[in-house]
């Protein structure tokens, strides 16, 4: 079972334009991402899932870390792993080149993944757009 969730803008939130502070008020953004398609795939335990045991040795979580295998072969995982706050969930990130390439982040993430193919976890894909992004070149700095 595959959740697609594209949610509404939140209704609290500032929207560009009306707070001063905004990077775009201020002339200062940048869509990093311009030519490209970024999602966030959420995924959590699905119906299929073992309730009593872990997740990590079920051969299905072998078939989900052998699709992000593929995504990163094909150059489209820019991150993965497990959410640490709760336990059996985790996220990955892909980036697509071209714009407009939503739905087929969406077939990748429901249909070739067969751990969600099969119910073993659930997925909601998210679209996300890239403001500000590290340069690769750039070393991590240990924090302040």
């Amino acid at each position: 079972m595959a959740i697609v969730n594209q949610r509404p803008a939140d209704e609290h939130a500032v929207s560009p334009g009306t707070d001063p502070g905004h990077a775009e008020n201020a002339g200062e953004a940048r869509d990093a991402a311009a030519g490209e398609t970024w999602v966030a795939l959420l995924h959590r335990p699905g119906p299929a899932a073992p309730q009593d045991a872990s997740l990590f040795a079920d051969p299905r979580f072998g078939a989900h870390v052998q699709f992000l295998s593929r995504m990163r072969e094909a150059g489209y995982l820019m991150a993965a792993g497990p959410l640490t706050d709760v336990p059996g969930e985790g996220m990955a990130i892909l980036r697509l080149p071209g714009e407009g390439q939503f739905e087929t982040a969406v077939r990748l993430a429901t249909e070739d993944d067969p751990s969600v193919a099969c119910g073993f976890f659930t997925v909601a894909v998210r679209p996300w757009r890239v403001i500000l992004q590290a340069s690769p070149a750039q070393p991590a700095q240990p924090a302040p």
